[in-house]
């Protein structure tokens, strides 16, 4: 038998370039600050939209916005970027808008798998498989309310042949962002193609779910490093709903040792706080319990009928994703004339030792997303930084 070789070889190099294709077309695992800065870049669109009209300047000029959505829910929304084969989606952080407030404020704890009622229509969800694990009733709600969309979006990207997709958000894009991980990684077989995989970079995101839920999130999506959250621990905003030790003593040992050696900075008011919400426990779950059927009647007279599941009694929120800390954002000094200021604006503001008054930063100035951009440039991209022309946005001054 005569063997061709040069068919031989067409075949070899057919098979090579099918796992080469293979290989390249998947999701790096690890922390890749190119995707990153992308991503923040994307997380500042809708400011810019915002602000001046046009998203033009800010987006990286390799990907291309293929989808917005139309506004969902409780003020939600989320965009769609192709880049060859992978794809992002964006969620929207809070907005000026009442209900976007009231998602955030919707803090009380439910099961991680159950079913929400929306007209009386059961809409069965899962973010986790632990059934101790808890997650944030209102970005829960605010997942569920998107998730037809975001599973329709998905499936056409699917048939362009695209099955990498990070998802990304800032604020309170970040915890959807992290929830709607969870939710598609819990879908049952066959909703959503098999080949998909998914990555996450979530930007000074607020927690979402209880230790449980952490704990298992990191596990499943944190270990094989395909999740991350970008942090400036000068932000409140990350520090949020609430977490404190609720185990131990509060000055132990483990604790002492972490102060003296460095690990972790002391904070007297965060230990205040512990303090307050261990003496005060049980008030402040019957508070948040009773504060939470409230807003949940209310999204229900706004929205539709809304019947959740029974608020579990857990309050400790956990972080989830592998973090990453940027720097704080420095304010830059800004002179005031006092003779344009008010004796009430005169009080509140201290001079230096030279009596000069400069202008104090403004509260959330740390949360911004164009300063996260401008940070992770700093950190990450220094030739990129050292060309930047706008290094804050004046708005945010």
């Amino acid at each position: 038998m005569k063997i061709n070789i040069k068919a031989v070889q067409i075949l070899f190099l057919g098979i090579f370039l099918s796992i080469s294709n293979y290989a390249f077309s998947q999701l790096r695992e690890g922390f890749d600050p190119v995707e990153l800065k992308a991503c923040i870049q994307m997380c500042n669109s809708f400011t810019f939209q915002d602000l001046y009209g046009s998203d033009a300047k800010i987006l990286p000029k390799d990907y291309k916005k293929v989808y917005t959505s139309p506004v969902i829910g409780m003020d939600n929304k989320f965009q769609v970027y192709e880049k060859k084969n992978v794809a992002v989606i964006n969620f929207r952080g809070s907005t000026n808008q009442i209900s976007s407030w009231v998602e955030n404020m919707y803090s009380a704890m439910i099961p991680a798998s159950g079913i929400i009622k929306l007209d009386k229509k059961k809409h069965a969800y899962k973010f986790a498989k632990d059934t101790t694990a808890a997650v944030h009733a209102g970005y829960s709600l605010a997942v569920v309310l998107l998730s037809p969309t975001i599973k329709e979006q998905i499936k056409k990207l699917n048939a362009k042949g695209i099955h990498n997709i990070i998802i990304t958000g800032h604020s309170q894009g970040g915890a959807l962002a992290h929830l709607t991980r969870a939710y598609l990684e819990n879908l049952p077989k066959g909703v959503l193609s098999a080949q998909n995989v998914y990555k996450t970079y979530a930007f000074a995101n607020p927690m979402c779910g209880n230790r449980e839920f952490s704990e298992e999130y990191h596990v499943r999506y944190c270990e094989n490093n395909m999740s991350y959250s970008i942090i400036n621990p000068e932000d409140l905003v990350p520090q949020m709903p609430l977490h404190y030790e609720e185990e131990g003593s509060l000055l132990s040992k483990k604790r002492l040792k972490e102060w003296l050696f460095g690990k972790k900075s002391f904070d007297i008011r965060k230990l205040g706080m512990e303090l307050v919400i261990r003496k005060f426990e049980k008030n402040l779950k019957d508070y948040i319990t009773s504060s939470n059927r409230f807003i949940e009647k209310m999204i229900s007279k706004t929205y539709a009928s809304v019947d959740m599941p029974p608020y579990l009694r857990d309050i400790n929120y956990f972080h989830c994703g592998n973090i990453r800390k940027l720097e704080g954002f420095p304010y830059p000094k800004i002179k005031l004339d006092p003779e344009k200021m008010t004796e009430k604006q005169l009080e509140k503001i201290k001079p230096d030792e030279n009596g000069d008054y400069y202008k104090p930063e403004p509260a959330f100035f740390q949360h911004k997303p164009y300063n996260y951009y401008v940070g992770i440039l700093k950190e990450y991209f220094s030739r990129d930084y050292n060309k930047l022309k706008v290094f804050y946005l004046p708005e945010n001054l």
